[in-house]
């Protein structure tokens, strides 16, 4: 059978393609909800689930589609970047909204440990203990914790037409990779510092370099810093003298640390311009109102 390449698939048939990948699995996931509503199968999937710490390097969480759904995939996920629909703007949209980033994925439920391995493992110890904890709201994007319902936006704070679409410099270090290589070189070293000395001194100093490297390792990749672009579904990386992102053209306002902060460092940037522009409009109502009242014969 000749090779059919990827446009002329049937919708629904060929192997699985990544469309996109993510250091933020929430995204993933949300996205994978927005194609599936569309008809289109997709998975995700991370390729060190794991152990988080590697994740990144290892490619990240990944979200695939058919071969014959990948450009209407791609069409979907760049109207609603990041897995967010358009209703997200609207006022109509029903529906308790985070105080901390005015989004609407806000679920009332008791307290989730996740995030990691480790995490995981204790939610399973503390499992029983949790059920007698209170339900209070949860924002699955910001991670914003709350308990009054009310206390969110009725709707997200608007930029206007022409306003920065505000994306911030998603801070990362190889800390992961480092320690994996440091494990890596310290087991090796250790064995050929044992194997070249005699017994009593190599030992010693073969403990002390299987303990220390995987430390240095871990030092010089948290050191090792990069940027990505925090826009879910871009994570494109940024050079440090860009001031807005080459592939999805968000203006860099600033560094986050986590792929949540990204969506409530976003909502106040808009409410902090909102304010800056009702400052703005209260100044030149005041000027108006003045000049209204000046006398007829007053001096310019």
């Amino acid at each position: 059978m000749p090779y059919r390449d990827k446009l002329e698939a049937a919708s629904g048939t060929g192997k699985l393609i990544t469309v996109r990948r993510y250091l933020d699995p929430v995204a993933a996931q949300m996205d994978r909800t927005l194609l599936s509503a569309n008809g289109i199968e997709s998975h995700v999937f991370e390729a060190a689930s794991y152990n988080p710490m590697l994740s990144g390097a290892a490619g990240g969480t990944q979200l695939q589609v058919r071969e014959g759904d990948l450009q209407r995939a791609e069409g979907l996920l760049e109207v609603h970047p990041g897995g967010e629909s358009a209703s997200n703007d609207d006022e109509e949209a029903a529906g308790v909204r985070c105080p901390r980033c005015e989004l609407p994925y806000c679920f009332h439920e008791r307290l989730r440990l996740e995030g990691s391995s480790a995490a995981a493992a204790l939610a399973i110890l503390a499992a029983p203990l949790m059920l007698f904890l209170p339900r209070r709201w949860h924002c699955h994007k910001c991670g914003h914790v709350w308990d009054d319902p009310k206390a969110g936006p009725a709707a997200m704070t608007k930029l206007e037409e022409g306003d920065p679409r505000p994306v911030f410099r998603l801070r990362r270090a190889h800390s992961g990779m480092g320690l994996f290589l440091g494990l890596l070189a310290g087991f090796c070293g250790a064995i050929l510092v044992a194997a070249a000395l005699p017994r009593g001194a190599g030992e010693g100093l073969a403990a002390a370099v299987l303990v220390g490297a995987p430390f240095v390792g871990w030092a010089v990749g948290h050191w090792w810093q990069y940027d990505l672009c925090s826009e879910p579904g871009c994570r494109t990386a940024l050079a440090s003298d860009r001031s807005e992102c080459p592939r999805c053209g968000g203006a860099i306002a600033g560094v986050v640390r986590s792929a949540g902060e990204h969506h409530a460092a976003a909502a106040d940037f808009r409410r902090e311009l909102g304010a800056l522009r009702a400052a703005d409009r209260a100044r030149e109502g005041e000027k108006k109102k003045r000049r209204k009242n000046r006398p007829a014969g007053a001096a310019g």
